[in-house]
């Protein structure tokens, strides 16, 4: 039995490895939580076992989608995931009795495109959660099987010994702990949906597919996901077991057979849907980097920016502690533990819980606009430092509650007109930047600069990355175009007001953000989109658009603030100091090569019948179409009514430039919509719309 579940882990995770084979990324994440926390399993209430969690910083006993989206940071590398992963902590217990926890610094995840139906993967939805094992297993079980007898469902859950000098094969259980370079327990999640529950306590809305992490998906969860696999490596061999004691996990566990994992959706849905679409079945080796929807907002400094929060719970669950916390009993096996070997009886005591503050995006670090003002100082932008010495160097010192405002009094105090915060925690002065360094010499960037150590709403720098105020006030600001002005093939329209009295941006269509905004990107951005203006805001937004909407109105004032990215010096904007509008004001760019996109009224006996909702996207659940479907960058209007004509369906429909689908009735909540929220033009003929984010053109067979 053993043998064979074995030789199967063996070739599953060398497919995880090998090059060429699997399309995935893989993200690292660091801690954000320790403790008896699971909204999953006991929302609101105390976990029966103790958990190290990962992401987003909002986790807590009761944890809703909307609260993980609205973390002000995350501790996984990706910030516009702030999903929550987390997985049982384990423990040595010594021959004494005493229990004590194994380092973990957080995990990997891995969102591989798996499955025969890979090229049709869906976002997980708004409110979507699922969890992978089963906490109470003592055993290895080889009768319950994946769908069509594929595999013992048991193979979701592995181990590796890492060590140095022996090269052990993958275990489903916790055999071999003496490891010098740590133990990795791996999980498989279920990567197929009913596509209408979010959430059910059997975890019955999910199942695996008929190979675990690979195959088909069974008839009653036809919904194709992204395969999640969670790694998570314990410093076993930073533990003294020379006392004859054993490992366990949380719950009682010294086989690992109950290793088990939990996932809470938070993710920005606007950036997982175009990932999944261009980097789920494209072969990148894992690199974030090389998916851009991801890299947008790919964080270096992620563990240090978003540190662990303090426990939520009055009890110690690290260091040397007299039992496991709970109401733990230690089942070896091999039978089953019970739910009462993991649970607390009536009347025991639990301990006390501390106040929950949830963040916002508000509370998150702010990086300053080059030429603005704060503290009587100027932010004059970042600099390296140069080889061998420092970029300031006449006073220096450190503090732990280092904030940009205590760095300038400082210097102010040692009478420099320079102060320059780095690494965080570090101040430096001086009258001059020494040689060898400049500004613009490096780049601090959100992604790449560290929170101050005492105020965690702006940063002080980064790794050899020195940001730099100066003590006066800069002569000149952005300069800002004139109206007419061209640059490439785009012409400044002027500076538009963002009215919020109405339901609609100035520029209502496609739109993103990161701290990498130019207005060479911004209107490369729209233009593939086949919008006319593109307009940037606030330094690091964009916005598309065919019209002002909202009773927005031009005119020349308010858009002086830097953007927040950096232009080449032979951009056709540079010339113009890379101003991209203001608080509540756009720079908007009119492009001179746009040719109109419009609704097409027919093909054939199918008539449009105008921009529908999804229906998840309006009270419903799933799609709107659920019959056949297919996506292609060259999608046209005419090419996804020719499929659905051949699927004898009388209702296709085209969503997001590039999707296609076919029905013969219209799902529970799919309503119709503003005819100009599909504003999506084709990817295959950029003068069709095919409909928007969650919104379809509908065409009805007469």
């Amino acid at each position: 039995m053993h043998r064979t579940a074995l030789g199967k882990l063996a070739i599953v995770f060398a497919a995880l490895s090998g090059n060429g084979v699997d399309a995935f990324w893989r993200m690292n994440c660091g801690v954000i939580q320790t403790g008896r926390i699971d909204p999953i399993v006991t929302p609101g209430e105390i976990s029966s076992h103790v958990h190290k969690i990962a992401g987003g910083y909002n986790i807590g006993f009761n944890s809703s989608y909307e609260d993980m989206t609205n973390s002000k940071c995350t501790s996984c590398e990706i910030g516009a995931d702030k999903s929550a992963y987390w997985t049982p902590q384990l423990y040595y217990r010594h021959a004494n009795g005493k229990f004590q926890d194994v380092p973990n610094s957080g995990m990997t995840v891995y969102y591989l495109g798996r499955g025969d139906n890979r090229d049709n993967i869906q976002p997980f939805p708004a409110g979507f959660r699922m969890l992978s094992g089963n906490a109470l297993a003592r055993s290895y079980d080889n009768t319950t099987m994946t769908y069509n007898n594929g595999r013992p469902v048991a193979d979701r859950v592995s181990f590796n010994c890492l060590d140095s000098t022996t090269q052990y094969p993958e275990t489903p259980s916790m055999i071999h702990t003496k490891c010098s370079n740590g133990l990795r327990a791996q999980i498989q999640f279920q990567s197929c949906w009913n596509g209408v529950d979010l959430y059910k306590r059997d975890n019955s809305h999910v199942a695996y597919m008929s190979t675990i992490d690979n195959g088909v998906c069974p008839p009653s969860h036809p919904v194709q996901l992204v395969h999640l696999f969670f790694e998570v490596l314990y410093g076993v061999a930073q533990i003294d077991t020379t006392d004859g004691g054993q490992f366990m996990f949380a719950y009682g566990d010294p086989t690992g057979f109950g290793f088990h994992g939990d996932f809470l959706n938070g993710w920005d849905p606007t950036v997982l849907a175009p990932a999944l679409k261009q980097c789920a079945n494209v072969d990148n080796a894992g690199q974030i980097s090389a998916c851009a929807p991801l890299a947008a907002s790919d964080s270096s400094q992620y563990s240090y920016n978003c540190a662990e929060r303090p426990s939520l719970i009055n009890e110690p669950v690290v260091g040397m502690l007299d039992k496991l916390p709970g109401c733990i009993n230690i089942t070896p096996g091999p039978s089953d533990a019970s739910v009462s070997d993991i649970t607390c009886g009536p009347g025991t005591t639990s301990p006390s819980v501390n106040p929950f503050t949830l963040s916002n995006p508000s509370q998150a670090a702010v990086m300053p606009q080059v030429n603005a003002r704060t503290n009587g100082w100027t932010y004059m932008g970042c600099a390296n430092e140069p080889s061998g010495q420092r970029a300031l160097a006449a006073f220096s010192y450190t503090n732990n509650g280092m904030t940009t405002a205590m760095c300038q009094a400082y210097c102010a105090s040692k009478s420099q007109s320079l102060a320059g915060v780095e690494y965080g925690s570090e101040c430096y002065c001086g009258n001059a930047l020494s040689s060898g360094s400049s500004l613009g010499g490096a780049n601090c960037t959100t992604l790449n600069s560290m929170v101050c150590a005492g105020n965690s709403t702006e940063f002080c720098g980064g790794p050899a990355r020195l940001q730099v105020f100066g003590a006066t006030a800069p002569s000149t600001g952005p300069s800002v175009p004139a109206v007419g002005a061209v640059a490439g093939d785009f012409v400044y329209a002027g500076c538009a007001n963002e009215n919020f009295t109405t339901p609609n941006r100035a520029l209502s269509g496609a739109s993103y953000s990161n701290n990498t905004v130019t207005n060479e990107q911004c209107g490369a951005y729209c233009s593939a989109l086949n919008f006319q203006y593109f307009g940037t805001e606030y330094g690091t937004e964009c916005y598309c658009g065919n019209s002002l909407k909202g009773g927005s109105t031009l005119s020349q004032t308010g858009c002086s603030m830097a953007c927040s990215g950096s232009l080449s010096s032979n951009s056709p904007f540079a010339q113009y100091n890379n101003t991209c509008g203001g608080s509540n004001r756009l720079s908007v760019w009119k492009n001179s090569k746009y040719q109109a996109t419009a609704v097409v009224p027919s093909v054939g006996s199918y008539v449009s019948q105008g921009c529908y909702y999804e229906a998840s996207a309006n009270g419903g659940s799933g799609r709107a179409l659920t019959g056949a479907s297919f996506s292609s960058s060259s999608m046209t209007v005419e090419s996804c009514v020719s499929f659905c004509a051949g699927k004898n369906m009388g209702l296709a429909a085209v969503e997001y430039s590039a999707e296609c689908y076919c029905g013969t009735v219209l799902q529970t909540g799919a309503s119709p919509a503003t005819d100009g929220l599909c504003n999506m033009a084709c990817g295959g003929n950029k003068q069709e719309y095919c409909g928007g984010s969650n919104r379809l053109n509908v065409y009805k067979s007469s």
